[in-house]
């Protein structure tokens, strides 16, 4: 739907604009994915996750650290060993 909207707008300053807010919006959603795959892999690892960690993770916006972590998450043997990952 957006695409085919995209497609009406003819200034190509505007398409630019429009494209880009789209790859921040996506980034933006593939962000949030990682952060919450990472708490439901240490709610299942460690059922509790204290607020901090949560906080902590939430501030974090680089992708491949994010993906690094959620390896750590299933991998550490407990919370504060995971902690030590960030």
């Amino acid at each position: 739907d957006f695409r085919r909207k995209l497609k009406t707008i003819t200034d190509p300053k505007l398409i630019e604009n429009a494209m880009s807010l789209a790859e921040q919006l996506r980034e933006e959603g593939l962000i949030a994915s990682k952060q919450q795959d990472i708490m439901e892999a240490l709610e299942i690892r460690f059922v509790t996750v204290p607020e901090g960690l949560r906080e902590e993770i939430e501030l974090i916006g680089d992708p491949s650290k994010l993906t690094s972590l959620h390896r750590a998450a299933i991998r550490s043997a407990d919370i504060e060993s995971f902690a030590r990952e960030l």
